[in-house]
Protein backbone atom coordinates (compact mmCIF):
# COMPACT_ATOMS: atom_id res chain seq x y z
CA UNK A 1 0.00 0.00 0.00
CA UNK A 2 1.53 3.50 -1.02
CA UNK A 3 2.14 6.14 1.73
CA UNK A 4 -1.11 7.78 2.12
CA UNK A 5 -1.83 11.82 2.09
CA UNK A 6 -4.15 12.82 5.57
CA UNK A 7 -6.42 15.00 5.62
CA UNK A 8 -6.64 16.32 9.47
CA UNK A 9 -9.94 17.87 9.93
CA UNK A 10 -8.99 21.28 11.51
CA UNK A 11 -12.17 23.80 11.38
CA UNK A 12 -10.97 26.51 8.44
CA UNK A 13 -11.58 28.95 10.37
CA UNK A 14 -9.68 27.80 13.62
CA UNK A 15 -6.81 25.25 11.76
CA UNK A 16 -5.32 23.94 14.77
CA UNK A 17 -6.17 20.79 16.84
CA UNK A 18 -4.12 18.23 19.65
CA UNK A 19 -4.71 14.40 19.91
CA UNK A 20 -4.31 12.70 22.88
CA UNK A 21 -2.70 9.48 21.76
CA UNK A 22 -0.96 6.26 23.91
CA UNK A 23 1.47 4.43 22.94
CA UNK A 24 -0.62 1.29 21.59
CA UNK A 25 -1.41 3.62 18.77
CA UNK A 26 1.00 2.70 15.33
CA UNK A 27 0.93 5.09 12.56
CA UNK A 28 1.88 4.21 9.28
CA UNK A 29 3.79 6.07 6.82
CA UNK A 30 2.01 9.22 5.75
CA UNK A 31 2.27 13.03 5.23
CA UNK A 32 0.03 16.37 5.32
CA UNK A 33 0.14 19.93 4.27
CA UNK A 34 0.09 20.80 7.84
CA UNK A 35 2.46 21.53 10.54
CA UNK A 36 2.82 18.62 13.20
CA UNK A 37 4.63 18.86 16.80
CA UNK A 38 4.88 15.39 18.05
CA UNK A 39 5.56 15.64 21.77
CA UNK A 40 6.33 12.73 24.51
CA UNK A 41 4.55 12.98 27.43
CA UNK A 42 5.71 9.57 29.11
CA UNK A 43 8.02 6.73 28.04
CA UNK A 44 9.57 6.55 24.93
CA UNK A 45 8.38 6.22 21.69
CA UNK A 46 9.87 4.71 18.21
CA UNK A 47 9.17 6.98 15.12
CA UNK A 48 10.67 8.28 11.74
CA UNK A 49 10.50 11.49 9.86
CA UNK A 50 11.59 11.26 6.18
CA UNK A 51 14.56 8.52 6.32
CA UNK A 52 15.80 9.21 9.98
CA UNK A 53 14.53 6.87 12.17
CA UNK A 54 14.86 8.54 16.16
CA UNK A 55 13.43 7.30 19.68
CA UNK A 56 12.24 10.17 22.22
CA UNK A 57 11.99 10.24 25.67
CA UNK A 58 9.64 11.92 27.98
CA UNK A 59 9.59 15.97 27.30
CA UNK A 60 11.32 15.67 23.71
CA UNK A 61 9.82 16.46 20.62
CA UNK A 62 9.70 16.68 16.96
CA UNK A 63 8.84 19.10 14.48
CA UNK A 64 7.22 17.72 11.21
CA UNK A 65 6.69 20.47 8.18
CA UNK A 66 3.98 19.97 5.56
CA UNK A 67 5.17 16.92 2.98
CA UNK A 68 7.66 15.25 5.68
CA UNK A 69 7.37 11.72 5.40
CA UNK A 70 6.46 10.27 8.98
CA UNK A 71 5.40 7.08 11.13
CA UNK A 72 5.22 6.05 14.71
CA UNK A 73 5.80 2.89 16.06
CA UNK A 74 3.95 1.14 18.47
CA UNK A 75 5.59 2.06 21.82
CA UNK A 76 4.02 0.28 24.98
CA UNK A 77 3.66 2.18 28.32
CA UNK A 78 3.84 5.87 26.63
CA UNK A 79 1.74 8.71 25.91
CA UNK A 80 2.38 11.85 23.45
CA UNK A 81 0.48 14.71 21.95
CA UNK A 82 0.27 15.40 18.48
CA UNK A 83 -0.04 19.16 18.12
CA UNK A 84 -1.46 20.10 13.81
CA UNK A 85 -1.79 23.67 12.82
CA UNK A 86 -1.89 24.97 9.25
CA UNK A 87 0.22 27.71 8.30
CA UNK A 88 -2.87 29.70 7.27
CA UNK A 89 -3.73 30.19 10.43
CA UNK A 90 -0.89 33.12 10.72
CA UNK A 91 -1.80 34.79 7.46
CA UNK A 92 -2.98 37.79 9.35
CA UNK A 93 0.95 38.55 10.69
CA UNK A 94 2.56 36.71 7.34
CA UNK A 95 0.88 39.28 4.95
CA UNK A 96 3.05 41.88 7.07
CA UNK A 97 6.57 40.49 5.78
CA UNK A 98 8.80 41.70 8.59
CA UNK A 99 10.88 38.78 8.52
CA UNK A 100 14.05 37.74 6.28
CA UNK A 101 12.24 34.39 5.81
CA UNK A 102 8.97 32.82 5.54
CA UNK A 103 7.64 30.81 8.06
CA UNK A 104 8.05 27.57 5.37
CA UNK A 105 11.48 28.47 5.68
CA UNK A 106 11.91 28.96 8.82
CA UNK A 107 10.34 24.83 9.65
CA UNK A 108 12.54 23.87 6.45
CA UNK A 109 16.06 24.94 8.39
CA UNK A 110 15.76 23.84 11.76
CA UNK A 111 16.54 20.71 12.93
CA UNK A 112 13.45 18.70 13.88
CA UNK A 113 14.54 16.71 16.54
CA UNK A 114 14.75 18.20 20.38
CA UNK A 115 17.36 15.93 20.77
CA UNK A 116 20.44 18.68 19.53
CA UNK A 117 18.68 21.33 20.55
CA UNK A 118 20.59 23.50 23.71
CA UNK A 119 18.13 22.69 27.14
CA UNK A 120 16.87 25.55 27.13
CA UNK A 121 15.18 26.21 24.23
CA UNK A 122 13.51 22.65 24.55
CA UNK A 123 12.38 23.50 28.25
CA UNK A 124 10.54 26.97 26.59
CA UNK A 125 8.64 24.70 23.86
CA UNK A 126 7.85 22.12 26.77
CA UNK A 127 6.18 24.82 28.56
CA UNK A 128 4.63 26.35 25.26
CA UNK A 129 3.30 23.04 24.21
CA UNK A 130 1.68 22.27 28.23
CA UNK A 131 -0.01 25.76 27.89
CA UNK A 132 -1.46 24.98 24.49
CA UNK A 133 -2.35 21.57 25.95
CA UNK A 134 -4.20 23.16 28.59
CA UNK A 135 -5.93 26.00 26.99
CA UNK A 136 -7.74 23.00 24.46
CA UNK A 137 -8.39 20.91 27.08
CA UNK A 138 -9.87 23.12 29.58
CA UNK A 139 -11.46 25.79 27.06
CA UNK A 140 -11.80 28.60 29.32
CA UNK A 141 -13.25 32.25 27.99
CA UNK A 142 -10.81 33.60 25.39
CA UNK A 143 -9.18 29.93 24.80
CA UNK A 144 -9.04 30.02 21.15
CA UNK A 145 -7.28 33.58 21.46
CA UNK A 146 -4.88 31.90 24.41
CA UNK A 147 -4.01 28.82 21.82
CA UNK A 148 -2.93 31.36 18.81
CA UNK A 149 -1.42 33.50 20.90
CA UNK A 150 1.14 30.63 22.30
CA UNK A 151 1.21 29.17 18.63
CA UNK A 152 2.66 32.95 18.25
CA UNK A 153 5.11 33.14 20.78
CA UNK A 154 6.38 29.62 20.00
CA UNK A 155 7.27 30.82 16.78
CA UNK A 156 8.92 34.14 18.20
CA UNK A 157 11.02 31.74 20.23
CA UNK A 158 12.04 29.70 16.75
CA UNK A 159 13.02 32.52 14.71
CA UNK A 160 14.60 34.38 17.88
CA UNK A 161 16.36 31.61 19.94
CA UNK A 162 17.52 28.67 17.31
CA UNK A 163 19.54 31.19 15.48
CA UNK A 164 22.06 30.59 19.02
CA UNK A 165 23.25 27.54 17.35
CA UNK A 166 23.53 25.47 14.26
CA UNK A 167 20.68 23.99 13.13
CA UNK A 168 21.41 19.71 11.77
CA UNK A 169 20.20 20.55 8.24
CA UNK A 170 18.76 17.16 7.08
CA UNK A 171 18.91 16.29 3.42
CA UNK A 172 15.73 14.54 2.17
CA UNK A 173 17.88 11.70 0.61
CA UNK A 174 16.75 10.25 -3.12
CA UNK A 175 15.72 7.11 -1.22
CA UNK A 176 13.86 7.77 1.55
CA UNK A 177 10.03 7.81 0.06
CA UNK A 178 11.63 4.14 -0.85
CA UNK A 179 12.21 3.04 2.48
CA UNK A 180 8.82 4.29 3.85
CA UNK A 181 6.83 2.68 0.65
CA UNK A 182 8.71 -0.38 2.35
CA UNK A 183 7.86 -0.21 5.15
CA UNK A 184 4.23 0.22 4.78
CA UNK A 185 4.45 -2.68 3.06
CA UNK A 186 5.35 -4.65 5.84
CA UNK A 187 2.94 -2.86 7.92
CA UNK A 188 -0.31 -3.31 5.85
CA UNK A 189 0.81 -7.27 5.61
CA UNK A 190 0.91 -7.46 9.09
CA UNK A 191 -2.35 -6.26 9.74
CA UNK A 192 -3.66 -8.92 7.06
CA UNK A 193 -1.59 -11.46 8.35
CA UNK A 194 -1.28 -11.35 12.41
CA UNK A 195 -4.09 -13.51 13.24
CA UNK A 196 -2.00 -16.32 11.84
CA UNK A 197 1.80 -17.70 12.19
CA UNK A 198 3.90 -15.18 10.57
CA UNK A 199 7.75 -15.89 9.73
CA UNK A 200 10.31 -13.51 9.31
CA UNK A 201 11.07 -14.95 5.97
CA UNK A 202 7.69 -14.22 5.17
CA UNK A 203 7.91 -10.70 6.16
CA UNK A 204 11.63 -10.36 4.42
CA UNK A 205 9.62 -11.74 1.15
CA UNK A 206 7.38 -9.52 0.02
CA UNK A 207 9.97 -6.97 -0.14
CA UNK A 208 12.39 -9.48 -1.72
CA UNK A 209 14.36 -9.23 1.25
CA UNK A 210 16.69 -12.24 2.54
CA UNK A 211 16.00 -12.70 6.42
CA UNK A 212 18.93 -11.14 7.26
CA UNK A 213 19.22 -8.18 5.04
CA UNK A 214 15.42 -7.71 6.04
CA UNK A 215 16.68 -8.00 9.86
CA UNK A 216 19.15 -5.08 9.50
CA UNK A 217 16.86 -3.07 7.23
CA UNK A 218 13.92 -3.54 9.78
CA UNK A 219 15.78 -2.65 13.30
CA UNK A 220 17.55 0.37 11.47
CA UNK A 221 14.16 2.32 10.31
CA UNK A 222 12.19 1.40 12.91
CA UNK A 223 14.50 0.84 16.41
CA UNK A 224 12.79 -2.29 16.73
CA UNK A 225 13.21 -6.15 15.73
CA UNK A 226 10.37 -7.54 13.41
CA UNK A 227 9.83 -9.88 15.82
CA UNK A 228 9.31 -7.23 18.81
CA UNK A 229 7.13 -5.27 16.51
CA UNK A 230 4.91 -8.50 15.63
CA UNK A 231 4.36 -9.10 19.19
CA UNK A 232 3.63 -5.47 20.34
CA UNK A 233 1.44 -5.17 17.42
CA UNK A 234 -0.60 -8.43 18.53
CA UNK A 235 -0.71 -7.68 22.27
CA UNK A 236 -2.00 -4.06 20.68
CA UNK A 237 -5.43 -5.99 18.90
CA UNK A 238 -5.49 -8.36 21.88
CA UNK A 239 -5.74 -5.42 24.41
CA UNK A 240 -8.85 -4.16 22.22
CA UNK A 241 -10.81 -7.67 22.73
CA UNK A 242 -10.28 -7.69 26.60
CA UNK A 243 -12.35 -4.42 26.58
CA UNK A 244 -14.83 -5.44 24.08
CA UNK A 245 -15.39 -8.83 23.93
CA UNK A 246 -15.65 -11.79 27.04
CA UNK A 247 -13.63 -14.06 24.87
CA UNK A 248 -11.37 -16.21 27.50
CA UNK A 249 -8.12 -15.54 27.38
CA UNK A 250 -7.17 -19.15 25.43
CA UNK A 251 -8.85 -17.80 22.95
CA UNK A 252 -8.15 -14.54 22.68
CA UNK A 253 -4.25 -15.57 22.31
CA UNK A 254 -5.06 -17.27 19.51
CA UNK A 255 -7.02 -14.67 17.80
CA UNK A 256 -4.03 -12.43 17.91
CA UNK A 257 -1.98 -14.99 16.85
CA UNK A 258 0.02 -16.77 19.56
CA UNK A 259 0.79 -20.21 19.00
CA UNK A 260 0.88 -20.36 22.84
CA UNK A 261 -1.14 -19.28 25.74
CA UNK A 262 1.74 -19.60 27.70
CA UNK A 263 3.70 -16.83 25.60
CA UNK A 264 0.86 -14.85 25.16
CA UNK A 265 0.62 -14.42 29.29
CA UNK A 266 4.20 -13.95 29.52
CA UNK A 267 4.54 -10.83 26.59
CA UNK A 268 1.35 -9.37 27.67
CA UNK A 269 2.78 -9.04 30.87
CA UNK A 270 5.93 -8.06 30.18
CA UNK A 271 4.51 -5.29 27.68
CA UNK A 272 1.83 -3.77 30.25
CA UNK A 273 3.23 -4.89 33.49
CA UNK A 274 0.01 -7.13 34.44
CA UNK A 275 -1.71 -10.20 33.36
CA UNK A 276 -4.63 -9.79 30.64
CA UNK A 277 -7.19 -10.61 32.72
CA UNK A 278 -6.05 -7.86 35.23
CA UNK A 279 -5.66 -5.42 32.59
CA UNK A 280 -9.28 -5.82 31.96
CA UNK A 281 -10.48 -6.09 35.32
CA UNK A 282 -8.06 -2.67 36.44
CA UNK A 283 -9.21 -0.77 33.18
CA UNK A 284 -13.16 -1.61 33.10
CA UNK A 285 -13.18 0.05 37.26
CA UNK A 286 -11.04 3.25 36.37
CA UNK A 287 -13.09 3.51 33.24
CA UNK A 288 -16.61 3.59 35.56
CA UNK A 289 -14.50 5.50 37.77
CA UNK A 290 -14.20 2.86 40.44
CA UNK A 291 -10.71 2.27 42.21
CA UNK A 292 -8.03 0.56 40.35
CA UNK A 293 -7.02 -2.48 42.24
Amino acid sequence: MAIYLEFPRLDKAFPYRCIENDGSILTTPHWHKEMEIIWIVKGKVNLGVNDQPMQLKENEFVFIKGGDIHYVMASPKSERLVFQFDLSFFQDVMVLKNTPFTLEELFASIEPYSTFWRPDIQKKIVQLLIKLYQEGKEQQIGYAYAIKSLLCELITVMYRELDHFKPRMVSNKPYSREILEQLSMVFQYVEKNYTHPIKLADAAKILGFTPSYFTKFFKKHTGKTFVTFLNEYRIDKAKWILLNEDDPVTEIAGKVGFGSTKTFYRLFKESIGIAPLQYKSSTIKVAFGQDQI
